[in-house]
């Protein structure tokens, strides 16, 4: 038959390679409807194949309803293959997105310049140092005899060991006191945050969000359909009253009170105990987003959000990915107990649970001390990395930048000073040091609205400490003078 080969080398079985052809030809209309075929036997010797294999794609194509028997035993195109007809010309579908949700597209249209791969990324740990032979030993051991529950689908609230190992963990590391039916074992904070906006908001609903803030997160609350309400952020946190004049009623806040991304600043007692107010008055609720909370470089550790809330209003989301490898995708979330019942039986129904492989495994991970430890020396790798980048930064530009102390996390903010600003903005800025293979992101592009600082966010989660000096005067090398 035309164009027909086969291909002895492809892993694709030969009777498959001729059932593709065939199927193809239908529906390119090349064989259109009552089309007979060439008997098995023939085709077969056309082929130079066994009429086992043509027989077995007949067979095939028969279960498909693209050919049938005709009398005397002859093969033929169905009539039922006229429905698919000739392939259809390009559509405009696959150009533009206007068969998307409306809620779809407002999240890819966001805005976002990123690289996971840059050493100045602001959330991607250094994962060398990582007791990968701990971690090893305790899946292999997990799963060389498991638990014949760990085989099946798991809770929707997680792993129970895990569960409890986590609220031990959150006394230990955040002193957050709460008991394990208050934890629910999710896919990072991410995942937790998605799940929550679907729960907790219908369309049109407002949400504060800080400004600047996390952009990540609007992601989530644009899917659910949210209407956002930036309000800003000085240095005492979110500005409370500024989000009660402009959105009273809004149904949600979601804050990182103890590390703001991007600015690093921690959130005041006044202003946390004006935001509780606000939520318990009001009945809204406030998602709490301990971002990178467990490395902090000095001073005491800041107490969480929810340690303060009395209410049952604050929804405390951590991940276990940022600490450990960004690939575990395991994070918590920590509420009442009644928010977490209907948040489990909804989840059940929609996502069922959080991967389980791994969940035995850092459950034994969390009640060894092991991850106590790694943090513990991960604390002082990030403190001198932060040391480095300050140091790097104040010779290259004494007078023309403002870091703001930052106790906690793997980034500062370095904010522009005008004389700065006058000569360069924070995206060009930023796309010069792409330029140079050490791409940081800008402030501005945390915006809702218009930026009223400029500024770069520099990580150094993977930056080597005798690498902070040289990388940063590459970048700022490229600056007009």
């Amino acid at each position: 038959m035309a164009g027909m080969g086969l291909d002895r080398a492809s892993d694709l079985p030969l009777y498959q390679q001729v059932a593709a052809h065939l199927r193809n030809q239908i529906l390119d209309g090349r064989l259109p409807a009552g089309t007979k075929l060439l008997g098995s036997r023939k085709l077969s010797a056309e082929l130079g194949c066994s009429r086992a294999i043509v027989l077995t794609a007949f067979d095939l194509l028969y279960s498909e309803g693209y050919l049938r028997s005709v009398p005397r035993g002859g093969v033929e195109v169905a009539a039922a293959a006229r429905a698919s007809g000739p392939a259809a010309p390009p559509s405009t579908a696959a150009t533009d997105d206007q068969w998307l949700s409306q809620r779809w597209r407002s999240v890819l249209d966001t805005a976002y310049d990123f690289d996971l791969g840059s050493p100045f990324s602001t959330g991607t740990p250094d994962i060398s140092g990582f007791p990968f032979d701990v971690w090893s030993r305790l899946l292999r051991q997990t799963w060389s005899n498991p638990q014949r529950s760990a085989s099946f689908d798991m809770s929707p609230l997680g792993w129970q060991p895990l569960r409890e190992a986590t609220a031990e963990y959150l006394g230990t590391v955040r002193g957050l006191l709460c008991h394990p039916q208050e934890v629910a074992i999710t896919s990072a904070s991410s995942g937790a945050l998605d799940l929550c906006c679907r729960m907790l908001l219908d369309p049109g609903d407002e949400v504060w969000v800080e400004e600047p803030g996390f952009i990540e997160a609007r992601w989530s609350l644009k899917a659910a359909g949210a209407k956002l309400v930036p309000v800003p952020v000085d240095d005492q946190g979110l500005c409370v009253a500024e989000g009660i004049r402009r959105a009273p009623n809004a149904k949600l806040a979601v804050v990182t009170p103890s590390h703001q991304f991007p600015l690093g600043i921690a959130m005041g007692l006044e202003r946390r105990q004006e935001l509780l107010e606000w939520a318990n008055r009001t009945g809204a609720w406030i998602i709490e987003d301990d971002y990178n909370s467990e490395f902090r470089h000095r001073d005491s550790m800041t107490a969480s959000l929810k340690s303060l809330d009395r209410m049952g209003r604050v929804v405390y989301l951590g991940t276990f990915s940022k600490v450990m490898l960004p690939s575990l995708r395991i994070g918590y979330l920590v509420a009442s107990t009644q928010f977490l019942e209907a948040f489990g039986r909804g989840r059940g129904r929609i996502d069922v649970h959080t991967a389980g492989t791994a969940q035995p495994a850092l459950a034994e991970f969390l009640r060894q001390g092991h991850l106590l430890r790694y943090l513990r020396r991960m604390r002082k790798v990030y403190g001198d990395r932060q040391r480095a980048v300050i140091d790097a930064l104040q010779a290259l530009l004494p007078d023309e930048l403002e870091i703001p102390p930052t106790p906690a996390g793997l980034h500062l903010t370095a904010l522009f000073k005008p004389s700065l600003a006058s000569r360069i903005s924070d995206r060009e800025a930023s796309h010069l040091s792409r330029s140079s293979g050490n791409f940081i992101q800008p402030l501005s592009q945390c915006y809702l609205g218009e930026p009223d600082r400029q500024g770069l966010l520099v990580g150094y989660g993977r930056l080597p400490t005798e690498e902070a000096h040289r990388r940063l005067a590459q970048v700022i090398g490229a600056f007009p003078a």
